[in-house]
């Protein structure tokens, strides 16, 4: 491994740098110039690039096809957190499976960020979301919220109290749990009641 000597950042370089940090604790991702460029109050994409460039060339991160990646992050030399582990939730045909098991497992740090205190994770049970990759035996990192936006991957109550793992679909006021295998069929629900979000995947090969 090089060691690389990081050359002292300005002020604004720094608030820059800070910001990156902060968002991608926060969401597990780095922002766009657009996004950077609205937390940073710089209308003009050029100016924020031109920050980018600056700490690139100093060594504080790198760029790969528009993708930020920071240089030493303290999240990329294996922080951990625990994060409950809750039950079994079955994608495939839906049952009644969402207990409290008492175990924790360790994640990451930069998959939770800020948001630690609100994420459990859960094993999955089937195969209705092999086709993104999801697969039976993984162990899924969920958000909780009643909430979610159409296209996302939800954990939720069906009408008959089971629980399931699903992509939301909303079309014309009507609201559907659709699988990710087309060997199972979409789930039409009543009245939707979210239980997460999905906001990542952990499996060992």
């Amino acid at each position: 491994m090089v060691n690389r000597i990081r050359k002292k950042l300005t002020e604004k370089q720094e608030k820059v740098l800070k910001t990156i940090e902060d968002f991608v604790l926060a969401y597990g991702y780095s922002p766009t110039i657009r996004q950077l460029g609205e937390l940073l109050n710089i209308a003009n994409p050029s100016a924020v690039f031109k920050h980018i460039l600056s700490l690139e060339k100093k060594g504080y991160l790198t760029r790969d096809r528009g993708e930020i990646s920071l240089q030493g992050f303290p999240s990329s030399v294996g922080a951990q957190v625990k994060v409950p582990l809750v039950g079994l939730v079955p994608a495939g045909y839906p049952r009644e499976s969402f207990d409290l098991s008492g175990e924790a497992v360790d994640v990451p740090d930069w998959m939770v960020g800020r948001k630690r205190g609100n994420i459990f994770c859960i094993q999955v049970d089937g195969k209705s979301m092999v086709d993104a990759y999801i697969d039976d035996g993984d162990r899924v990192l969920v958000e909780r919220t009643n909430s979610a936006s159409s296209g996302e991957m939800v954990v939720a109550f069906l009408d008959d109290d089971s629980v399931t793992l699903k992509r939301l679909r909303i079309e014309n006021e009507s609201v559907f749990l659709v699988p990710e295998n087309p060997e199972f069929e979409p789930i039409r629900v009543k009245e939707l009641r979210v239980l997460g979000r999905v906001i990542g995947v952990l499996r060992k090969y």
